[in-house]
């Protein structure tokens, strides 16, 4: 008598984990990057990024924020960071397979500069200062 058996062999995909993300403090006008990264090698992921809670999407991210989706990562780009770009950010990986979420906390601060001379003024971050003297004998 001859049995045959068959065996079946399922390979179990894990859920995407993403890598911590580390919470950033910088002056205004200056650029951050935050990144989401999984070692996920599945390949239909999707990234969706929050500020305190509210997604960021085409419609209502500000301006100055980009983000770059590539394979595996999201990269989520601040230029010229004001005050109001402060903040708990989050990004959220979506799949078949599972979700996960990973946030940092960006603070940006306003360093000015006071400046007396006949009249008083105050410079912030980002802004250009230009002085001269006028010498008379």
């Amino acid at each position: 008598m001859i049995r045959t058996f068959f065996l079946l062999f399922s390979l179990l995909a894990l859920p995407p984990r993403l890598k911590e993300m580390k919470s950033q403090e910088s002056v205004a006008g200056s650029k951050l990057v935050l990144r989401c990264e999984t070692s996920s090698e599945y390949s239909s992921l999707k990234f969706k990024w929050f500020k305190n809670g509210s997604e960021l999407s085409r419609k209502n991210k500000p301006q100055n924020i980009k983000i770059q989706k590539r394979p595996g990562k999201s990269e989520l780009r601040i230029s010229k960071a004001s005050l109001a770009d402060s903040g708990e950010y989050m990004c959220k990986v979506i799949s078949k397979l599972g979700n996960d979420s990973a946030s940092a906390n960006i603070t940006i601060v306003e360093i000015s500069i006071t400046v007396q001379g006949k009249r008083k003024r105050t410079l912030y971050c980002g802004y250009n200062l230009s002085l001269s003297q006028t010498i008379s004998s």
